[in-house]
């Protein structure tokens, strides 16, 4: 279930509200975001999650290989 509760970028305030890293939007933690594109599982290093700016570049590194993964002349015959 893809809910900003569990999403690495999702950053807790009070009152079950969460503030998106990338967005700087807020929601309800328990919201579903299916077609939320960068969200994230949390990684948990040495009983810590990493900080939200690090899944961002994990994120961000992710869609850019999706984006190599295209070829240039997309099929074309010369």
């Amino acid at each position: 279930m893809k809910t900003c509760q569990c999403c690495g970028l999702g950053i807790e305030e009070n009152n079950d509200v969460i503030r998106c890293f990338k967005y700087k939007t807020l929601s309800n933690s328990l919201e579903e975001k299916p077609s939320c594109l960068y969200f994230i599982e949390k990684i948990i290093e040495d009983g810590e999650p990493l900080p939200p700016v690090q899944h961002l570049v994990l994120v961000e590194q992710e869609l850019g290989k999706r984006k190599m993964k295209v070829s240039i002349n997309n099929g074309l015959r010369m």
